[in-house]
């Protein structure tokens, strides 16, 4: 899973015009509070992830974080600029590109190829989360083997594994309080089967995303008014994404440097149809709500549209970016409820009864050609 869903309504291609940018400010919370579970921090999850919110909140203070983060994103463009017979090594069509190197195989809007985009794929936590063949021949985006590029690029594994890792941990503390905000609101009515926290916990799905952003050396394709040339407009599909603040790099010189653009990076569009522009400290890690937590929450976890601008020229010509996301998400074979009395979801490529693996399978055949 990539944890993308195609948007195709009015959000696609979605222009602004020529007019100040509106930004947000998330909502911050501290490392401390989230593993403290006698805190409540209903009031902070309602305003990021409610209906109103903007799907999206930081944390502070994550142990290590900082350090892990520089020790990974510059590896995303260190690995993009590998000769493309090396980097091929490394792609694996039977799970739709879902594990080990992605590049212009997605598509950023119907019909048209992300070329400027790519990716490496893995599962942080379990390098073979299954040896059940079936399971494999039936979810492949899921239940595959990692692919690590060990001859060719040995330093990846280890920060990727361990900046995963501490990801999914730390989103299992958030998710603790995102359950008990449920709670608050549905009772019993909120199954503990589709409790967030255990989810993550007892997940051996989740997918992450070493991703590169290409720069653009043909400026006349980046339209100033464009907010989702670099990445398309979409919903994360999973339950929980870990979003690493991005890196900037000046391809000419190899030298991370500040972003020269500032309208550039994370858009989202608001539940009253706005767009807002949204910045991640660099000290902070933030998480954002997927569609399978608002189906199983029945709404009161909310996903919301999001999409990366690219660098206007000239900075667009020579500077690329660098992130990280993880995605957590159900084991393939969970089965997706809703809980009792909600009787629609509001996303559309889910239908009652079934299995992640359906609905994750039915995301990413949105998204590829073949």
């Amino acid at each position: 899973s990539r944890g993308l869903v195609d948007l195709d309504m009015h959000l696609l291609g979605l222009k602004v015009a020529a007019t100040p940018v509106k930004r947000a400010s998330p909502v911050v919370l501290s490392y401390s509070a989230i593993k403290d579970r006698n805190v409540d921090l209903s009031n902070q999850i309602e305003e990021a992830f409610g209906f109103a919110g903007l799907g999206l909140l930081v944390i502070k203070g994550v142990p290590d974080y900082s350090k892990l983060r520089m020790q990974l994103l510059p590896l995303a463009s260190q690995f993009a600029s590998l000769p493309e017979s090396i980097k091929m090594k490394y792609e694996h069509k039977e799970s739709h590109y879902s594990f080990g190197w992605s590049h212009g195989k997605e598509q950023l809007k119907k019909g048209i190829p992300d070329i400027y985009k790519g990716s490496y794929y893995n599962n942080p936590q379990y390098d073979v989360p299954t040896t059940d063949k079936n399971k494999i021949d039936i979810a492949p985006e899921v239940c595959s083997q990692n692919i690590w590029p060990t001859d060719d690029f040995p330093q990846l594994e280890k920060p990727f594994k361990e900046l995963g890792q501490l990801i999914v941990n730390t989103g299992s503390f958030l998710a603790y309080h995102c359950d008990k905000h449920v709670i608050s609101k549905l009772g019993n009515d909120f199954s503990s089967e589709n409790y967030l926290e255990n989810v993550i916990r007892t997940s051996q799905s989740a997918k992450a995303r070493l991703l590169h952003y290409f720069e653009m050396k043909d400026v006349l394709s980046v339209s100033p008014t464009d907010l989702d040339n670099w990445c398309g407009w979409h919903n994360d599909h999973g339950s929980l994404t870990g979003l690493c603040s991005a890196l900037y790099q000046d391809v000419r010189s190899g030298q991370i440097i500040d972003n020269p653009d500032p309208e550039a990076g994370l858009y989202i569009q608001t539940r009253e149809g706005g767009v807002v522009q949204v910045g991640i400290p660099p000290d902070c890690l933030a998480f954002q709500i997927g569609e399978s937590s608002q189906i199983m929450s029945g709404g009161i976890l909310r996903a919301t549209p999001h999409a990366v601008k690219a660098l206007q020229a000239p900075h667009c010509t020579y500077v690329a970016r660098d992130t990280f996301a993880v995605f957590m998400q159900p084991n393939f074979n969970h089965l997706m409820t809703v809980p009792r009395g909600i009787k629609d979801t509001n996303v559309k490529q889910f239908q009652p009864g079934t299995d992640f693996g359906t609905f994750g399978k039915a995301t990413i055949d949105m998204y590829y050609n073949s």
